[in-house]
C-alpha cells in the first residue's frame, strides 16, 4: 500500500516539475522579475543604506519568489499544453519585461513599487500629465539604470531561449530531476502556504493591514493585491464620506451672521515655500503678494504643513471637518463647503486639474468624493467644465461667467507648479526672467546645468503662481472679501539632494518632511473688509506663527464666514483665541513636531 502511494506522489510531483524544467526560462524570468523588493533590500544591504541581516534577506526571497513560484509553475504548464505556446510565451515575457521596467523605474528614482498611493497617482494623472512626467524623468540616473538592467535581462532571456532545449533535457536526467523535484516541492508548499494572504477575504483597510504587520510576502502579485484591494476600500470610504456630506446640506441646522462678504479659497499645487521670496528665497519669485502683504492686507504664516505629500488624501481631509491629530478619519465627517451651502453660502469650484474626457483616468478616490455627482448637484452651485493649459485662463474663466450673489465662496486648484515646471507659465519674455547663474545655492556638486534649467523653470512657475494670486485677488479688491491661499503640499527642487518633484519612501527624514511637507498659507483681507472687522484683522494678525497643519482649514473658513453649526470647533480655528493645536500626525503615523526637534 505504501509503495503504491508513493508512486502515485512520484507521479503527482514529476507531473508538476516537468512543465517547469521544460520552461524554465520562463520560469526564472517570472521568479527572479516579480520580487522587486527582495532585489531592493539586498541592494541597500549592499550599499550599506541598511545593513539587513543576511537571515533577513533570505526570508524576503524565499517568501517573495514562493508566492511567484506557484503562479509561474501554473504559467509553465500552460505554456505546454496551448497550442499557440510561442505566442503566448513571449507575449508574458513582454508583460514582465514591462512590468520589471516599470518596478526598477519606481524603486531607482523613488525607493518604492506599486503600492496603493502609486497606483493612486497613476490614476491620478491623465495622459498629459503623464507625458510630462516621463519626459522629466527619462534621462535621471534611476531611469538609466533601470533600463540598463532591462536590457541585460533580456539579453539573459534570449540566451536562456538558446539554449533552453538542451539544458532542459539534462534537468530531466534522475539526479538533477530529483534534486530539482525537493527544491520546487519545498518552495511549492511554502508558496502556497503564503497564498493565504491573497485568497482570504477581507472587510476593510485595517482588516487588511492587519495581516501585514508580521512576516509577509512583498512580491509584485502580493502588493498588487494589496493595493487595489485598498483603494476599493477607500472607496467605500468615499461613498460614507458623500453620504455625511449630503445629510448634512439637506438637514444640517447652521445659521450664518454675515449679510453679503466673498469668501476664496485657492489651493496650490507643489509649492515648496522656501522658493517664496515671502518665506525669504533669493529670487523675489512672489513681487506682487510682498507688496500686498507691504500694503498691511495679507498676513504670511510661518508654521502650517500638509499631512501627506499626494494630492488626493491631502484634499480628502482638508475638505472634511476632521482632524487627524485627534484620530478621526475623513469619512466620519461632512464637507465644509456642505455647511457652507446649507447656511446660505453660494459655492463655486474652479479645478485646473481635472477634466470630463473619457479617454483620461481620474482619482479613484478624489473624483468619487469631491466630485460625485451627488456632492456637484446638492453642495456647489458650478464647476468648471474645462481644462486649461495656464492658470490665469481657469481664473478669467471664473470671472467671465461668475454670477456673485450675497455670500459667495469660490474655490480654484490650480495646476500651481506641478511636475513639468517649464509648462507651467506662458514662455513669453515676461515670464522667462533671471539666468541659472541667479539661482541661490546653484554651485553645489551634483547640479549640472539641465537641473539648474528645472531649479529656474520651477522659480518662473512660482513668480507666474504669484500671478495669478494676484489676479483674484484684485477682482476682489473693492469687495468685502477675504481671500485664503495655500498649497497642497511642497516639493523639491533640488534643495539639499539631487533629487526633485516627491520621495514616496515610508522612512521620512526632517529633511525631506521640511521641503515636501511645510507649505505657504496666506490670507489676504480687501481693505473694505480691513475696514469693516478690523478685530478680525487684528485676530489673523496674531495667528501668524500658530503651528496648523491643513486639514483643518475647514474651522478657519467656517470662522471667517460667520458660520454657526455643531460642526464648528474653536479649539481647532487657528484664528481663534481658544485654539489648540492638536498633534500634527504626517503619512498617519508620524509626529511632525517630535520629528522635525529630534
Amino acid at each position: 500500500m505504501g509503495t503504491r502511494y508513493f508512486e502515485i506522489l512520484k507521479r503527482a510531483v514529476k507531473a508538476v516539475v516537468k512543465p517547469v524544467l521544460q520552461q524554465w526560462p520562463l520560469w526564472l524570468t517570472m521568479v527572479l522579475t516579480l520580487i522587486p523588493m527582495a532585489w531592493s533590500a539586498l541592494d541597500y544591504h549592499v550599499l550599506r543604506k541598511h545593513d539587513f541581516p543576511v537571515s533577513y534577506l533570505m526570508e524576503c526571497f524565499v517568501n517573495d519568489a514562493s508566492v511567484v513560484a506557484v503562479l509561474a509553475t501554473f504559467v509553465a504548464w500552460l505554456v505546454n499544453v496551448v497550442r499557440c505556446r510561442r505566442v503566448l510565451k513571449w507575449a508574458l515575457y513582454v508583460l514582465l519585461l514591462a512590468m520589471w521596467v516599470a518596478s526598477l523605474f519606481l524603486l531607482r528614482n523613488f525607493n518604492t513599487t506599486f503600492t496603493p498611493q502609486i497606483l493612486q497617482v497613476m490614476m491620478e494623472t491623465n495622459s498629459g500629465e503623464s507625458g510630462e512626467f516621463i519626459h522629466a524623468w527619462m534621462g535621471a540616473f534611476g531611469t538609466r539604470r533601470a533600463i540598463q538592467i532591462a536590457a541585460f535581462t533580456l539579453l539573459c532571456i534570449l540566451l536562456a531561449e538558446w539554449k533552453r532545449k538542451p539544458v532542459a533535457d539534462w534537468l530531466m536526467r534522475r539526479g538533477p530531476m530529483a534534486v530539482a523535484s525537493v527544491a520546487l516541492s519545498a518552495l511549492l508548499v511554502w508558496g502556497l502556504w503564503n497564498w493565504r494572504f491573497l485568497v482570504r477575504p477581507y472587510h476593510s483597510v485595517y482588516d487588511l493591514e492587519k495581516t501585514q504587520t508580521g512576516s509577509h510576502p512583498n512580491d509584485l502579485i502580493s502588493t498588487l493585491h494589496k493595493s487595489i484591494l485598498t483603494l476599493r476600500f477607500q472607496a467605500d470610504e468615499a461613498d460614507a464620506a458623500v453620504d455625511c456630506t449630503l445629510r448634512e446640506v439637506t438637514t444640517g441646522n447652521p445659521t450664518c451672521d454675515v449679510d453679503s462678504m466673498d469668501l476664496v479659497l485657492v489651493i496650490g499645487e507643489s509649492y515648496n515655500k522656501r522658493h517664496s521670496s515671502l518665506y525669504g528665497y533669493g529670487l523675489d519669485t512672489s513681487p506682487l503678494m510682498r507688496a500686498e502683504r507691504d500694503r498691511g492686507l495679507l498676513t504670511v504664516f510661518t508654521n502650517v504643513i500638509s499631512p501627506y505629500n499626494l494630492t488626493s488624501i491631502t484634499l480628502k481631509n482638508l475638505f472634511s471637518l476632521n482632524s487627524l491629530g485627534d484620530g478621526e478619519r475623513w469619512n466620519d465627517y461632512p464637507m465644509w463647503t456642505a455647511v457652507m451651502r446649507r447656511a446660505g453660502w453660494q459655492v463655486d469650484v474652479w479645478d485646473n486639474q481635472r477634466a470630463f474626457m473619457a479617454n483620461e483616468l481620474f482619482t479613484a478616490s478624489l473624483n468619487m468624493y469631491l466630485f460625485n455627482p451627488s456632492v456637484v448637484k446638492m453642495v456647489y452651485r458650478d464647476v468648471n467644465e474645462d481644462y486649461f493649459e495656464y492658470d490665469e485662463l481657469l481664473v478669467q474663466d471664473y470671472f467671465n461667467c461668475c454670477h456673485l450673489g450675497d455670500r459667495n465662496l469660490v474655490v480654484f486648484h490650480l495646476m500651481g507648479q506641478h511636475t513639468e515646471y517649464a509648462a507651467r507659465y506662458p514662455r513669453t519674455a515676461d515670464w522667462e526672467v533671471w539666468t541659472t547663474d541667479q539661482l541661490p545655492g546653484a554651485s553645489v556638486p551634483y547640479l549640472d546645468d539641465s537641473k539648474r534649467e528645472i531649479m529656474l523653470d520651477y522659480a518662473r512657475a512660482t513668480r507666474y503662481n504669484d500671478f495669478v494670486l494676484a489676479t483674484i485677488v484684485n477682482f476682489f479688491r473693492n469687495r468685502n472679501a477675504v481671500v485664503v491661499m495655500l498649497s497642497d503640499h511642497g516639493e523639491e527642487v533640488f534643495d539639499f539632494r539631487d533629487f526633485m518633484e516627491r520621495d514616496h519612501n515610508p522612512v521620512k527624514t526632517p529633511e525631506m518632511v521640511r521641503h515636501e511637507n511645510e507649505i505657504p498659507f496666506l490670507i489676504w483681507y480687501s481693505p473694505v473688509y480691513k475696514a469693516r472687522h478690523p478685530e478680525r484683522v487684528a485676530a489673523i494678525e496674531a495667528a501668524a506663527a500658530r503651528p496648523m497643519m491643513n486639514d483643518i482649514v475647514g474651522q478657519m473658513m467656517l470662522w471667517l464666514g460667520e458660520v454657526s453649526s455643531p460642526w464648528c470647533d474653536s479649539t481647532r480655528n487657528i484664528l481663534h483665541p481658544a485654539y489648540k493645536p492638536s498633534p500634527r500626525i504626517i503619512y498617519d503615523n508620524i509626529d511632525y513636531d517630535r520629528l522635525m526637534n529630534n
